[in-house]
């Protein structure tokens, strides 16, 4: 048997596909096992790091919503409190990382530290700033801040003077431009022999002399605040009687040493505020006139005020500003003529100094470095005591600021004065200042005049019969010179009378307008004790 034959033709061979390789992942490289060996690397911190541990280690963020400031706050000593965005923190920084090695420029430190800003406006802790002067947490308690690089402080309590260099709570703020106060000295003085060696360079009046020491305590132990309205000092005198002079040695030495010094007064309302904001006590020197418009906005400045701008030309954002200061003005003649503001205001005359009593700046500059040390301890003295019974006594004669009538009755009685002396001085300044006012109120001296052809009896009727006899005594002259405060019309008439109440009754004379009524009749007449009346009475010509 035979095998068959295979047919013949074309032979089929079986295709296989390649196979594709695997592509597989390299195995890690071992790590070598971990030893108790520190690996050595680089310990440069970040500009950020760096700025956090120089700040955290000496001072802790805080936010005051009054004045929508963020600041730092020391840790150590008494609390002293210093803008985050400001140029003495940015300097500061910027030398100590200098100290450190580190190279960065003042523009990322600046642009660090308002991260900083924003961040102690949402994180850190909420605090009440107080600049130079500051009420304790209970009543009867002020502190002073002496401004210097040991953080200081003054503590006012129980009529006793206390220097204290930790513990005290209040936070203080303090601007690039504050310089500090003397270091008073450590022996008490409760008999006030230091303030001699102060009065001897005061050319005043002996009257307006206390009245001036008054002031000077009632600013050291009042802080700006909305519950206290703080009492304008206009100082006059002619050339050659060392307004300029006082200011800058006296006043600015022992209330508020400060790069400032003495300005000229700015014509726009911020400008007065950015000034507020670096300085406690504001000094304006020179000043011939002030405008009606700033005139009220000083009225602000004494009780405390706020004006709203807008942040940026680009947006409708508002920034809102609190301003508020003791305020010190110079001038040849009184510029104080509104009498809002002159009822905020304390006038005293200096007297010419004559050749033999005139001192060069320089001598007098050496006088008070020799006695600063007394004067200022009386002062502080002076302060705490009126301080400890201004609550126990009451005002005979209470002018319009309440408050420094209150103060200068305890003054007096810490000074050894008379009963009465400093209230009946304080009244007498306060009339004589509207007398002189009258000649720039046109209004307000027609008034006058109608009251005392009058007499104690009186003027009654209606605003359009007072008007004709209100033009018949004021010339055409002073109308057109004043013809935005003359009325011009009964209804006109009506209104600008009831501005005028306040510095006609000062000077004996009474008016009342009913608010309701169909005719409401106006009543015009002197007080029986008017001095203006007397006055009058001599001046008549006998029948």
């Amino acid at each position: 048997m035979t095998d068959k034959k295979k047919p013949k033709g074309k032979q089929m061979t079986l295709r296989t596909r390649p196979v594709k390789s695997v592509r597989t992942r390299p195995e890690p490289a071992k790590q070598p096992i971990p030893t108790n060996r520190a690996v050595k690397k680089d310990t440069q911190p970040t500009l950020a790091e760096a700025i956090h541990e120089l700040i955290d280690s000496t001072h802790y963020l805080a936010y005051d919503e009054s004045r929508s400031l963020s600041v730092l706050v020391n840790r150590a000593g008494n609390p002293v409190a210093q803008p985050i965005i400001s140029t003495a923190t940015s300097d500061r920084i910027c030398f100590e990382l200098d100290q450190m090695k580190f190279e960065v420029s003042e523009e990322a430190v600046r642009a660090e530290l308002k991260r900083y800003h924003f961040k102690a406006k949402l994180r850190g802790d909420k605090v009440r700033l107080s600049v130079r002067v500051a009420e304790a947490s209970h009543q009867g308690r002020t502190v002073i801040d002496l401004g210097n690089s040991d953080h200081t402080f003054i503590l006012l309590e129980r009529g006793q003077v206390k220097i204290a260099h930790q513990g005290v709570q209040s936070v203080m703020l303090r601007s690039d431009s504050m310089r500090p106060l003397p270091i008073p000295n450590s022996e008490p003085d409760p008999e006030l022999d230091g303030l001699n060696s102060l009065l001897e360079l005061i050319n005043l009046p002996e009257a307006e002399q206390y009245l001036l020491l008054a002031w000077l305590a009632y600013v050291l132990t009042h802080p700006l605040s909305p519950k206290v309205s703080q009492v304008f000092l206009v100082l006059l005198g002619q050339q050659g009687s060392g307004k300029s002079a006082f200011c800058k040695w006296i006043l600015r030495r022992f209330i508020d040493p400060n790069q400032l010094g003495v300005q000229a007064m700015p014509a726009q309302v911020t400008d007065m505020a950015i000034a507020a904001r670096q300085s406690y006590l504001l000094i304006f020197d020179n000043i011939r006139s002030i405008a009606p418009r700033l005139s009220d906005w000083l009225c602000k400045v004494s009780t405390g005020g706020t004006f709203t701008v807008r942040k940026l030309y680009t947006n409708d954002d508002a920034h809102t500003i609190n301003i508020q200061a003791p305020l010190v003005i110079n001038g040849i003649v009184n510029p104080v003529t509104e009498p809002d503001l002159v009822s905020r205001c304390l006038f005293l005359n200096l007297q010419p100094i004559d050749a033999a009593s005139r001192m060069t700046e320089q001598a007098l500059n050496a006088h008070l470095d020799a006695h600063e040390g007394r004067i200022f301890r009386a002062l502080l003295e002076l302060a705490a005591q009126a301080l400890n019974i201004r609550d126990l006594v009451t005002p005979q004669r209470p002018q319009r600021m309440m408050d420094f009538s209150r103060w200068l009755v305890a003054c007096e009685q810490v000074m050894g004065l008379g009963e009465g002396y400093l209230e009946d001085a304080y009244a007498l300044n306060q009339a004589q200042s509207y007398e002189s006012s009258l000649a720039e109120q046109p209004l307000a001296n027609a008034l006058l005049n109608v009251a005392l052809m009058s007499g104690v009896d009186g003027w009654t009727g209606t605003a359009s019969d007072l008007l004709p006899e209100l033009e018949a005594l004021v010339s055409d002259r002073d109308i057109r010179a004043h013809f935005y405060q003359w009325p011009h019309n009964p209804t006109s008439l009506g209104k600008k009378i009831m501005q005028h109440v306040e510095l006609l009754d000062s000077l004996g004379v009474v008016i009342e307008r009913p608010t309701r009524g169909r005719e409401r009749l106006i009543h015009i007449a002197c007080k029986p004790d008017c001095p203006w009346l007397d006055i009058t009475c001599e001046t008549e010509e006998p029948k």
